[in-house]
């Protein structure tokens, strides 16, 4: 019989920046992508196994106190947003949580399940406190074994995945080094704001991209892209990546067990693509903010086999990111004309993910980030790294696994089209279904 993973909380307590934020630093201004950013946090877990000489109690001192000093430099995670323009920075603080946890860290890794790992997050990921409340979240989970798991939730509004990384080096540095900026140069915090400043009439508009929820199935899949990505190469694209062979493949394969319920169906892949690089003045990638944009690919609804191929999706997904870049990205120069361009991409992303008559799948890629060797606070590498997964329909999410040869597909579909995707033959031939995390 599988225990029923409790959660206990022991404490609560607000964080306050070890040096106060200037006066002139007081109010924060949101970029026109923070503005148009979904309401929801940005989340990920880290765990820690007891192979430390530290207690418990140790641990989540050192992680307070290096939280501190890092939101001094992070100032406008510990405010509040207001109306959708900018940030107060009255130093309202981040929110800290002790947790106890009923049973051993090994239960989690041997068989990781999405609903016990959001309970060891501080926030409900989808919570609309992400855009009134606070902005930065943490829980601190002590298990009985010694392991400890730390969950991170950062407000979505003013953090994207690049973002929540940037954040997590700088806050292991200053744990393990007392410095936070050791390795990391991070461009002063209003260069998104200045270089896309918001616009006023979004302040009361709701979200143009309200992605949409169903009753849906979280699954985790392991892969190897050594296996896949040969098959994926072609004339056109002899080179692909990792990430795009692994797209493709599970893009095959969802995209089939949809079309198996409901025949004829349109489908559409949404991959997220950090534009900081690609800008017409590029950024640096450890900018803070959100400057995440999007290139869609549309399989045939009546597509043959040979039009599913990995080879044509790679393809396909190359020429339409290359399309991207040259048409979009040159337009995002100048400050009206390059906000203009973001609000009109968001409307058009906006518009297809709530279409009703097309399967719209929104992929997003973690891997690279070196989250793994970034994440020691003290007390060594993360024994695992998690995206605790969320309740939103057709989404694909990619993250390093610890072995750093392998992938892990986080897959949120229908409770119809997972059950479908759970006998494909194709999948289960180059990956294993949620294996255990020491065996993966």
């Amino acid at each position: 019989m599988t225990m029923e993973l409790k959660v206990e909380v022991v404490a609560k307590e607000t964080i306050r920046l070890s040096s106060p934020t200037p006066d002139h630093l007081k109010n924060f201004k949101l970029s026109v992508f923070d503005q148009l950013a979904p309401i929801l946090y940005t989340s990920v877990l880290f765990f820690y196994t007891s192979n430390t000489n530290a207690s418990s109690h140790h641990r989540s001192s050192c992680l307070k106190s290096s939280l501190s000093d890092v939101l001094t430099r992070f100032y406008p995670l510990a405010g509040r947003i207001r109306d959708n323009l900018s940030v107060d920075c009255e130093d309202g603080g981040a929110e800290f949580v002790d947790a106890k946890v009923n049973c051993p860290l090994s239960h989690i890794l041997d068989r990781p399940c999405p609903v016990s790992l959001r309970k060891l997050l501080p926030i409900d990921t989808e919570s609309p406190e992400a855009s009134t409340g606070r902005l930065l979240l943490v829980q601190a989970n002590a298990f009985g074994c010694g392991g400890l798991a730390v969950g991170v939730c950062v407000s979505h509004k003013i953090a994207d995945a690049s973002t929540l990384s940037t954040f997590i080096k700088a806050w292991s540095a200053a744990a393990l080094l007392s410095d936070v900026n050791v390795g990391i140069e991070i461009p002063p915090l209003d260069t998104a704001s200045a270089r896309f400043p918001p616009l006023v009439e979004l302040a009361a508009i709701l979200p143009t991209v309200v992605l949409p929820k169903a009753r849906c199935v979280t699954r985790r899949y392991v892969l190897d892209p050594a296996k896949i990505t040969p098959l994926a190469a072609s004339e056109a694209v002899p080179d692909p990546t990792q990430v795009e062979a692994v797209v493709a493949l599970v893009w095959r394969c969802v995209a089939r067990a949809s079309r198996k319920n409901d025949p004829g169906r349109r489908s559409l892949l949404s991959q997220a693509v950090n534009l900081r690089g690609r800008l017409p003045e590029p950024l640096p990638e450890t900018t803070i903010g959100n400057f995440v944009g999007g290139f869609t690919v549309e399989m045939p609804p009546q597509a043959e086999e040979r039009e599913m191929e990995l080879k044509k999706l790679v393809s396909d997904m190359r020429e339409a990111k290359r399309e991207y870049f040259d048409n979009y990205t040159p337009r995002l120069s100048g400050l009206v004309v390059g906000c203009m361009a973001v609000v009109e991409a968001a409307a058009k992303f906006g518009a297809l993910i709530n279409s009703g008559d097309v399967d719209f799948y929104n992929c997003s890629s973690w891997c690279g980030f070196g989250l793994y060797e970034a994440a020691d606070f003290g007390w060594g590498r993360p024994a695992w790294i998690s995206f605790a997964g969320v309740e939103y329909k057709n989404s694909i999410v990619l993250v390093d696994a610890r072995d750093g040869g392998t992938i892990e597909a986080w897959l949120t579909l229908s409770q119809e089209d997972m059950h479908v995707l759970d006998a494909d033959e194709e999948l289960l031939r180059f990956a294993s279904v949620n294996p255990s995390v020491s065996g993966s």
